[in-house]
């Protein structure tokens, strides 16, 4: 008997789905091994069929027949979600169009599903923003294409079906005369003949008699679940405690019988695990919040995870012979500390690496690399983990970048993806992260990541001829050497990518290595060497050789924020900020990193906050320091606030005593702070720009101290009392009297110049002494502000007295900032200083 199909329902459409699944799943392997490189992590089968394997486990665990619109609803959702590695994501474009076709219709005729491929193919093509023909989207568009012009017999689907898979076949044979590199390899397109399995698995479950069957019986235990879902409401009125929670607590001291005599009254199910370092608690609970309140108190809380049994229960009741599981291995590690304002979140290989970069700043990471690509879902996951609003993923592996995009189009927070594409390339972006992006992504261009491997296989790149078990080395992602043995390899890779420029190595150690290989490693004629095991499978050696920008100047500057410089006025310079730390109530803020000068003036202005400054550690400065020399730079000009002021730059001559590179460290007291300070740094860094020599540039800011003035105004002199810069008596009668006292910043510390009565005799002074100086000397000045924006006025009342003088060269307006602030309230002043010749 002629099996005939004229339409597709819910019912139907739920089968082809499942058979594309099932179908494509058993080829998985096969698609793998025509992956283009000889690589061991070819898994465009293994991304393809997982990401259809997320569609089946949703529809698997469906208890009732849907309308067509909750189908794709449901199934588009799940592929998003499910989506791993570049093929998987295009897949989970086409089924997302296909759907798009036919969400409004309750039956699907063959001229729908034509148009449902027409949008299939379109959205495909969307998705890839530079599509190559030979791949994937050339044959799911000769498929859009041929459906178009189908002349067959439009109420037979079985006819239709047949008729685009043969479609499909064609066009998968035809990729290597698309695409080079395909011919050269000897291979048609992986996921393109993904595309014709999936075909085929739609023919499959209309014509295979198995597969009818297997097809049958999922749809007829709808019926049983949905069954058994309505029986459950004793069960669920028998759960007493109804929240699992778990958590795990950082410490491992405390006494542990103690800790659970405290919680086992408030549920019960408790398991509690000890170790030096860490424990772990599960408990089934009605008042989860106590739980956490007590346990808080011993140490900080991490992998905290609460879940509602009741709602479990209704939504996981299936077929013990179902093919969907809940995955229970933890993938995502976060940061106890994890409270930075950008965070960034790394993809990596095992958990080995996943402790390098959570060591060196990462934020959070996600255990997915090489062979097993994470999901969508499982980025998200991550996503949802993270307490910054602005994260940066790290794929570290160009196959994860689409679903990572994916993920950050999805969320609420503000997400970077950065398209980092090996995991020595992510990791040397998290060791830099308070750098720029833009110039972490300049300085990964000149670098070169290399990843040692085996061939799985004969083939020819680029004119490379390999045998399978030769190794081979992967740079920045193609392979450019090969060699028998490991040790040769890496001695070819050192001598063709090793020059001049080369700052130092980092490598590190997975399963295959080698003693002698591990030796040749280190054969580096001096350079910098670090290498790190991790003991990640398939690739014995990753290896990162980081390169100086050859027009890089010798010379680095730095300084600190109280500085109050802007990007405004830093421009083009290279200039390298450490800032101080200001307390507000019990939480400290790195000046003009965790807090900015608009939200500092806010909440001095409107909380009642008492705010204490701290100095930046030496530690902080030895860090600074030594990232700056293995940047190549070979001279460090630091110069800082005025030691009368704080003690910012004793911080720094101990951290400079730190280092055996001592001689090339000038510490500068710049006798100054914000814009007199800032003034100085500029000149510094325009010096350097211009080829200035070192030497030249210290006898310049030398010369430089002797001919800068500062002087500015406070409004309220109560924070200058509680900063013990006046006393009590001063202040009172300050303000009754409405004195403006101009203060002086002279050789280093704060002096009163002059006390007038109200703004107008304090213009009045400050327009006297810029015209006396510029009467001597043509003057450089500059106009600072903070508080209100009163004092912003104010500041520019007073850029407004010189603008018919042609001996005062105006240089801007700055905005001080929270470590001054905190001591001076608001203010506002000027900065001048006599031109050098």
């Amino acid at each position: 008997m002629k099996i005939e199909v004229k339409v597709l329902n819910s019912i139907r459409l739920t089968k082809l789905l499942i058979a594309a699944s099932r179908w494509l799943s058993k080829y998985a392997d096969v698609l793998n091994d025509l992956n283009v490189y000889p690589v061991p992590d070819g898994d465009t089968g293994t991304n393809m069929s997982m990401t259809l394997q997320a569609v089946e486990n949703e529809l698997i665990k469906m208890n009732h027949e849907p309308s067509m619109k909750e189908l794709a609803d449901r199934v588009s959702e799940a592929v998003l979600l499910g989506a791993r590695g570049n093929s998987g994501t295009i897949l989970s474009q086409i089924i997302q169009g296909f759907l798009n076709g036919v969400r409004d219709k309750e039956e699907i005729t063959v001229d729908d599903t034509i148009q449902a491929f027409v949008l299939a193919k379109e959205k495909a093509y969307q998705a890839v923003s530079e599509p190559v023909e030979g791949t994937m989207l050339t044959v799911i568009r000769r498929v859009a294409e041929e459906a178009v012009a189908y002349k067959g017999d439009k109420d037979d689907f079985i006819l239709f079906l047949v008729h685009l898979k043969n479609v499909a076949y064609e066009a998968v044979e035809n990729t290597p005369n698309q695409l080079p590199k395909l011919k050269e390899a000897g291979v048609v397109d992986a996921g393109g003949k993904g595309i014709f399995y999936v075909l085929e698995g739609f023919e499959k479950s209309v014509t295979d008699p198995e597969m009818l069957k297997d097809l049958e019986r999922i749809v007829k235990s709808r019926a049983k679940r949905k069954e058994r879902l309505e029986n459950t409401t004793q069960v669920i009125e028998d759960i007493k405690f109804k929240y699992c929670t778990e958590f795990i607590i950082e410490s491992g001291s405390f006494d542990l019988e103690e800790y659970k005599g405290k919680i086992s009254p408030l549920g019960d199910s408790l398991v509690c695990a000890q170790t030096a370092k860490k424990t772990k608690t599960h408990i089934h609970t009605n008042h989860p919040g106590q739980i956490l309140e007590i346990a808080g108190v011993l140490g900080n809380l991490n992998n905290i995870k609460i879940e509602n049994m009741e709602i479990q229960h209704q939504n996981l009741l299936i077929s013990e012979n179902e093919a969907y599981q809940m995955e229970s291995t933890e993938k995502v590690f976060v940061r106890s500390e994890n409270a930075e304002p950008v965070a960034f979140y790394a993809i990596v290989d095992n958990k080995e690496l996943g402790n390098l970069f959570l060591d060196d700043g990462a934020a959070a990471v996600l255990i997915g690399g090489q062979t097993q690509n994470p999901s969508v879902a499982d980025i998200e996951d991550g996503l949802k983990r993270i307490s910054a609003e602005k994260v940066v993923i790290l794929p570290n592996n160009k196959n994860i970048i689409a679903a990572a995009k994916i993920a950050a189009e999805r969320s609420n927070k503000e997400i970077m993806v950065l398209e980092t594409k090996s995991m020595l390339e992510g990791h040397y972006v998290i060791k830099n992260k308070d750098e720029k992006i833009e110039e972490i992504l300049k300085q990964t261009a000149r670098n070169y990541s290399i990843e040692i491997t085996k061939a799985v296989r004969n083939t020819k790149v680029d004119e490379i001829q390999i045998e399978e078990g030769n190794y081979i080395a992967l740079v920045n992602g193609k392979i450019k050497a090969k060699s028998k043995d490991l040790s040769s390899l890496i001695k070819e890779v050192y001598k063709t990518y090793i020059n001049e420029n080369t700052l130092n190595i980092f490598a590190v150690i997975g399963d295959g290595s080698t003693e002698e290989a591990d030796e040749t490693l280190k054969e580096t004629n001096g350079l910098r060497y670090n290498e790190f095991r991790a003991n990640q499978g398939n690739y014995p050696y990753y290896i990162y050789i980081e390169n100086r920008d050859p027009d890089m100047p010798e010379v680095a500057i730095v300084t600190d924020s109280t500085s109050d410089l802007t990007k405004e006025f830093i421009g083009d310079l290279s200039i390298n900020i450490i800032p101080l730390k200001i307390k507000l109530n019990d939480n400290y803020y790195r000046d003009g990193i965790d807090i900015s000068k608009r939200e500092f003036w806010k909440r001095l202005l409107t909380e009642n906050v008492a705010p204490k400054t701290s100095q930046p550690s030496p530690a902080e400065f030895k860090e600074l320091y030594e990232r700056l020399f293995n940047k190549g730079y070979k001279k460090i000009i630091s110069i800082h606030i005025s030691s009368r002021l704080s003690g910012t730059q004793q911080a720094a001559r101990v951290a400079k005593g730190m280092l055996n590179r001592a001689d090339d460290i000038a510490i500068i007291d710049s006798k100054a702070v914000t814009l007199v300070l800032g003034h100085q740094v500029l000149e510094a860094a325009r010096m350097v720009k211009a080829g200035a020599k070192y030497e030249t540039i210290l006898e310049r800011l030398d010369e430089m101290q002797e001919k800068m003035k500062l002087y500015f105004v406070v409004n309220d002199l109560s924070f200058l009392e509680k900063g013990g810069r006046i006393g009590r008596a001063s202040s009172v009668i300050g303000g009754l009297l409405k004195v403006k006292p101009i203060l002086k910043l002279e050789n280093g510390e704060v002096t009163i110049e002059a006390k007038t009565f109200g703004d107008r005799g304090a213009f009045s002074y400050m327009d006297k002494l810029i015209r006396t100086e510029s009467k001597k000397n043509s003057i450089i000045l500059y106009t600072a502000w903070g508080g209100t924006n009163k004092e912003l006025s104010k500041a520019d009342a007073i850029k407004n007295m010189c603008d018919n003088s042609k001996k005062v060269e105006y240089r801007g307006r700055f905005e001080i900032g929270a470590t001054i602030g905190s001591h001076s309230g608001p203010v506002f002043g000027f900065g001048m200083m006599s031109k050098i010749r």
